[in-house]
């Protein structure tokens, strides 16, 4: 799959293909070939997506290349590919737990659209999110700074003991400062560096 470089909400990526994948975001490079050309559109396939509070039927695309034949997907950056939970529900998991809440109590008490999760799904989806961003820590942290230079890092009594505390802290300033990520959790920005990584290597 190829993954779109804007970020969208389930809501705005739903109004904007509509009427089909619009022409500019249809892929310019085979990420098979890698030969540059204009990806042929080759029909569509449903998708459901749960987030924290609404159940989703979204579109996604499908793309043939006219060199070597093989086709591929364009995935939004709000779900993993292959996986139906929108990154928001996996961001809300990783937030109660550095505020000090056991993976059990959350499995427990956190309601979603597609109903509860086990302790050992919310423990799998931590450790490959914790793992993920011991990987590219570093590349998100300069894309924040990217974003937000200025951003205010806490210090003294309220320095975070993790660095995930240090990032959804940095990660709420982009929010508040910069309107086109006021709904943008900071797992669909790692997301999107873990696959731009993956396509650079490829």
């Amino acid at each position: 799959m190829i993954l779109t470089e804007e970020i969208w909400t389930v809501q705005s990526y739903i109004e904007d293909f509509i009427d089909g994948c619009p022409n500019h975001l249809r892929p310019m490079v085979c990420p098979h070939c890698f030969k540059k050309v204009m990806l042929h559109k080759h029909g569509s396939f449903k998708r459901t997506v749960y987030t924290l509070v609404e159940v989703f039927i979204i579109s996604i695309f499908r793309f043939k290349c006219i060199e070597c034949k093989r086709s591929t997907s364009l995935l939004p950056n709000f779900v993993m590919e292959h996986h139906q939970v929108a990154w928001e529900v996996k961001e809300e998991v990783i937030r109660q737990q550095l505020s000090g809440i056991a993976l059990l109590k959350i499995s427990e008490d956190l309601e979603t659209s597609a109903g509860k999760f086990s302790e050992k799904t919310l423990w799998r989806w931590s450790k490959a999110i914790r793992d993920e961003l011991r990987d590219s820590s570093s590349e998100l942290w300069r894309t924040i700074l990217e974003k937000l230079p200025h951003v205010e890092i806490p210090v003294g009594p309220s320095k975070p003991a993790q660095e995930w505390t240090w990032l959804f802290k940095t990660w709420v300033q982009v929010r508040s400062r910069i309107p086109e990520y006021m709904d943008i959790g900071i797992l669909n920005l790692l997301y999107q560096i873990k696959r731009s990584r993956a396509v650079t290597v490829g």
